[in-house]
């Protein structure tokens, strides 16, 4: 956040530590839906409702998609305006800035509950 009281949030975005284990993944499927465990770095947006800032809907980090960091970069100049941005670890930072350049989260970072499982057959 900034550091002007009266600042609710810088953008419609939010960078952050989930603060509990109760936020679900609002994600692409599969992983649309399952929890995003406490401390885990999630992304989240204002979801409004009839017109009123209503709530924030969250995602883990890894699945945040290229167009979702796209709607981001319309939005803001750059990485370091997200809200949240400056509480973030300085290794979240500098992967969150890597996928701003890039357009897309680093396969690494995509969590297991994200990846599609490749039906082998016997």
């Amino acid at each position: 956040m900034s550091g002007d009281e009266g600042t609710i949030n810088k953008s419609l975005y939010r960078l952050e530590y989930a603060t509990s284990a109760r936020s679900k993944c609002k994600g692409p499927k599969p992983c649309s839906g399952t929890p995003i465990a406490k401390g885990e770095l999630r992304v989240g947006w204002v979801v409004n409702f009839r017109g009123i800032s209503a709530s924030d809907s969250w995602r883990h980090w890894g699945c945040t998609t290229a167009k979702f960091i796209s709607n981001m970069k319309s939005e803001l100049k750059s990485a370091d305006e997200l809200d949240g941005f400056d509480a973030l670890k300085d290794e979240d930072k500098e992967r969150f800035r890597k996928a701003w350049e890039e357009g897309k989260v680093a396969d690494e970072d995509i969590p297991e509950t994200a990846r599609k499982i490749d039906q082998v057959s016997p």
